[in-house]
């Protein structure tokens, strides 16, 4: 499965201009794949409800709420709990923003990234071919939603604006790309640039380290993550078990290998350690993708906590037995960034599978939000969209899914990651409202 926006999202008419427009990005995206179509038909009924043209109808809020309504209509399921004057008059649309904030305010996004680095990404200077697919795929995700240089645009000093002042995140957790073999010799994002989100943002961001893999040695990659630890002070690791040496991957279940490194982790005092599982995407070997190397690692080192980025998705039923068959794990973790982002406006009966897969088997302790941006651009349509998200009772009685109650919504939000990460939540709030007040000063 090659994850590029420009095809995944069939038929998005009117692509978003402005990065920071969240609800634009939104509501262009219920109007893609199978219900798009009729989404948009139902849009124009909307507007024309509201007395707005429809450009305008579909660049505000009530656009957003609008589409969600939308699909519930489309499907004949309840997707989303939205109520019809959310769409049509702005004071009721204020009410229920107000109403979401303060019913789950604490946000802590545990997937998010800056794509760029000093020097860009030059072909044949410090980027491979292969290499530069990555970058191009990255490119159109960023276009697609309003940023017109796309990987330039993924910078620090964006990250801040777009994720930490103009979202309801109140901390970012943020993720780095390795692949030093496509890139010169250099992990695609350095990690003295990304470094540059924290020194900014020292009480709203997370910083984690990657680009590490066996295949490039085990003794340089153990003196790389000492390096990370005394030089940087990181806060845990974010993997990819699929790589760019001529080995193409490698296994977390590795004991010659793999164990050295958790090993380590666990003399470094480093206790979460992330890997990118499912979106077998691109060049990489799907096989990597899959999450089964979890299952002897997550018993052999109880006191580190292992997370699923992308919750393994498509292959989310496979890491939630590796749970559900041994309820006794305390270690397991999934997180839901792009997974979420990719099926709840066009597959939202998928989404409700996987999103009800993983409450019901891993538990509503175990999920972690996050979003995979920048590359979604501004995050806010996704925080609106899982506020609002629910189980249709359809599918939660016939498969055993639990309903989404506010308490679950708030432990995936925010109280989960702050936990495994021990993040002070008041601080937090107290420097994100700085920041909103600076942004909107």
């Amino acid at each position: 499965m090659e994850f590029n926006i420009l095809s995944h999202f069939k038929g998005l008419e009117e692509m978003p201009t402005d990065p920071l427009k969240a609800d634009e990005i939104g509501t262009s995206l219920f109007m893609t794949g199978g219900m798009g179509p009729q989404i948009s038909k139902k849009m124009d009924e909307k507007a024309k409800a509201a007395g707005m043209s429809r450009r305008n109808f579909i660049k505000s809020s009530l656009g957003f709420s609008a589409a969600m309504l939308a699909a519930n209509e489309v499907t004949g399921m309840k997707f989303f709990e939205v109520g019809a004057a959310e769409a049509a008059d702005f004071d009721a649309k204020k009410e229920a923003i107000q109403l979401a904030q303060g019913s789950s305010d604490f946000v802590v996004d545990v997937h998010t990234h800056v794509c760029t680095r000093p020097g860009h990404y030059q072909l044949g200077v410090n980027t491979s071919e292969r290499g530069m697919w990555f970058v191009e795929l990255l490119d159109n995700l960023g276009k697609a939603f309003g940023m017109p240089n796309g990987t330039r645009d993924m910078n620090v000093e964006n990250y801040g604006k777009m994720i930490l002042k103009e979202s309801d995140t109140t901390v970012g957790v943020f993720n780095p790309f390795g692949f030093r073999e496509d890139y010169g010799g250099q992990d695609m994002i350095p990690i003295e640039y990304q470094v540059g989100v924290r020194n900014n943002w020292p009480n709203n961001t997370v910083m984690l380290a990657g680009g590490l893999t066996p295949n490039q040695g085990v003794g340089a990659t153990l003196d790389r993550l000492r390096q990370y630890v005394d030089d940087y002070q990181i806060s845990g690791l974010k993997l990819y078990t699929f790589d760019s040496t001529p080995q193409k991957g490698w296994w977390f279940d590795d004991e010659k290998r793999a164990y050295p490194i958790w090993e380590e982790c666990q003399k470094l005092g480093l206790k979460n350690i992330g890997c990118h599982k499912g979106i077998p995407f691109g060049q990489f070997y799907a096989r990597y993708a899959h999450c089964e190397d979890f299952d002897a690692t997550a018993d052999d080192f109880l006191d580190l906590n292992f997370i699923a980025f992308h919750s393994a998705w498509p292959y989310h039923n496979e890491l939630a037995a590796l749970k559900g068959f041994k309820p006794q794990r305390k270690n397991l973790y999934c997180e839901i960034g792009s997974t979420f982002a990719a099926t709840v406006t066009s597959r939202p009966v998928e989404c409700a599978h996987v999103i009800g897969t993983l409450l019901r088997d891993i538990g509503p302790d175990y999920v972690l939000w996050g979003t995979d941006s920048l590359l979604w651009g501004n995050p806010q349509w996704q925080i609106e969209a899982f506020r609002n998200f629910q189980i249709p009772d359809e599918l939660a009685e016939g498969h055993g899914y639990p309903k989404i109650t506010p308490e679950m919504r708030r432990k995936v939000l925010g109280e989960n990651a702050a936990r495994i990460w021990n993040i002070d939540k008041q601080r937090a709030m107290s420097a994100k409202a700085d920041l909103v007040a600076t942004a909107h000063a």
